[in-house]
């Protein structure tokens, strides 16, 4: 990232987003979540669907094809999966299932840029066997085989650009680089481990050596058919993934720690399910998490938080890490990555907002580039050493 460019736009210190999973939610709770967070609280959360639900043990569990209602009452930039085909005792996925599932999705209006793998299905691209993301299976003697599970090439077409990893991270914060303290708490802070911190800090440039593990939100990652996207890290437990624990995840502490690391959060959850202890809870949300919401409503207001969906939050972070300033000839560019953006345009960044510093610019002469492309974007003073550019 050039230092010049501030890592979100003035004046938010942190941002937060939500890659939540649809699995267990039913009809009722999908009303009484939608009705709080997107409707009374105004939460600019996406969301994710199943497209269709074939799974035995969940029988009224939400889904586009029975429950087309839900698809435009609010943003839905993720897909687990095409469907929920766990537990559907007879019936199997096959590729002309993703098929039908992206025509279901473009002809509703919904266009995904994100993909959630489910459990331990088949067509999984990440987790498990991979095999939504394999074109071919080579057995031991070296025979090929097509590959019916495949549909990689249908998402990428469809417009899904991010994968989940796989990975649940329990340091709140990510785009940062990763200090001592945090590889404690990954490492389960043992005193062991806190006794070791101590000798170390004693000599000279060891601490100051250490290797901090991966920390990024999103790397590129290349899969077997030789297709290039985006894989993203969620932030959470998986004890905490449900609308219980989701307090445990954004509640006002954990917020005042993402504030002060001033990274990034892709929070992971159920939004639909309850733990098991409190299933027989009258109000499907918590009064502990919905207090949570409000001060998450309260620090987006006041300017401090970002909240997006996990597409607006990526797409931005890829934008971000690729401009270009030049600040002898006072020229900033916005450029292409090949993978979520061909091309770039005034329109396919419309709503986008990236702030600088103005030091070494000038400003009555600076040029702005979308690519080769100079471009009269809204430039907007935000102090006197800041600046925002909004498309």
């Amino acid at each position: 990232m050039n230092p010049a460019i501030l890592k979100y736009p003035f004046p938010f210190k942190a941002w937060l987003a939500m890659a939540n999973d649809p699995d267990n939610t039913n009809l009722l709770e999908w009303k009484e979540l939608h009705a709080f967070i997107w409707e009374e609280l105004k939460l600019p959360f996406g969301d994710s669907l199943f497209v269709r639900s074939f799974n035995a043990n969940l029988p009224t569990q939400v889904n586009l094809e029975d429950n087309p209602e839900i698809g435009m009452a609010h943003l839905h930039d993720i897909i687990h999966t095409w469907g929920d085909y766990m537990h559907g005792r007879k019936r199997g996925f096959d590729r002309e299932d993703a098929i039908e599932a992206a025509k279901t999705l473009t002809e509703a209006g919904i266009k995904p840029k994100v993909w959630i793998d489910h459990a331990s299905f088949v067509g999984n691209m990440i987790h498990g066997t991979k095999k939504g993301a394999t074109d071919k299976l080579v057995d031991s003697s070296g025979h090929v085989y097509q590959n019916f599970l495949y549909s990689l090439d249908i998402a990428r077409e469809l417009g899904i650009r991010y994968i989940w990893n796989g990975e649940v991270t329990s340091v709140a914060g990510q785009d940062r680089k990763l200090g001592f303290s945090d590889y404690q708490q990954l490492s389960g802070g043992s005193q062991l481990k806190a006794s070791a911190k101590s000798v170390l800090q004693q000599l000279p440039g060891v601490v100051a050596a250490y290797s901090a593990p991966d920390n990024r939100q999103y790397y590129i990652h290349e899969f077997k058919d030789g297709s290039k996207l985006y894989c993203f890290r969620r932030y959470g437990t998986w004890q905490d993934a449900d609308i219980d624990g989701l307090n445990n995840l954004i509640n006002p502490d954990k917020l005042a720690e993402l504030l002060q690391s001033g990274g990034t959060s892709i929070v992971y959850s159920h939004l639909g399910k309850k733990h098991s202890k409190d299933s027989g809870r009258a109000n499907h949300i918590p009064d502990s998490t919905r207090e949570s919401l409000r001060n998450l409503k309260a620090k987006f207001d006041s300017k401090e938080i970002m909240v997006s969906s996990v597409s607006t939050m990526l797409n931005y972070l890829v934008l971000r890490d690729r401009v270009e300033i030049d600040t002898k000839s006072s020229v900033i560019r916005f450029k292409a990555d090949g993978i979520t953006f061909q091309e770039l345009t005034v329109s396919n960044l419309a709503g986008m907002r990236f702030s600088f510093k103005k030091k070494g610019l000038n400003m009555d002469t600076l040029t702005v580039y979308l690519d080769q492309e100079l471009i009269n974007p809204t430039i907007q003073s935000e102090s006197e050493e800041i600046f925002s550019i909004v498309f």
